[in-house]
């Protein structure tokens, strides 16, 4: 995340930086390319660079007191993608993670930290469960457990538990 005017930053703005690195470590298609390294070496530098340009898009719009627009988020989110991992998504969950980023952007500016605060309260959830921080992490435990052969790594052994924790956007 950016550093620059961090001391002094608007409580507001460091919950919605806050709830975009949530969101980001929570969209599978983004998570699969830095566990995969399909940025190169520097997949997790460019993870934290997407959360500034998000960061950065929701700056200018309130420069301009304009609203966020759904479609060009999607685009920015799509080419972020595109030039930095090499994916182009097919699977529409640039728009779920679009809508989340608006939401909690909505939500941020008058001060209700109430999404940001669940998203916490699930990634901290995982970490005591699990030991993991992100979902860059699973995903790499979840190669691991392909790789054995064992399916029962992040919670117990029931499988509509997992299917209704999944980290998926979509």
């Amino acid at each position: 995340m950016s550093s620059a005017g961090n001391a002094k930053m608007h409580p507001n703005k460091e919950a919605f930086i806050e709830g975009v690195d949530h969101i980001l470590a929570k969209w599978t298609a983004l998570s699969l390319a830095v566990a995969n390294s399909w940025g190169g070496p520097d997949s997790e530098d460019k993870r934290d660079n997407m959360v500034d340009e998000i960061v950065e898009y929701f700056d200018g719009i309130t420069s301009k007191k304009q609203a966020a627009e759904p479609t060009d988020l999607e685009e920015l989110l799509l080419d972020i993608m595109d030039e930095d991992f090499t994916i182009s998504l097919e699977d529409g969950s640039e728009k779920e993670v679009s809508k989340k980023l608006i939401t909690i952007y909505n939500e941020c500016r008058v001060g209700n930290f109430s999404t940001v605060d669940k998203l916490a309260d699930e990634r901290d959830a995982l970490e005591a469960r699990g030991g993991m921080s992100s979902a860059v992490q699973m995903s790499q435990a979840a190669d691991n457990a392909a790789a054995s052969g064992s399916g029962d790594e992040f919670s117990g052994s029931e499988d509509d538990e997992d299917e209704e924790s999944d980290v998926e956007m979509s």
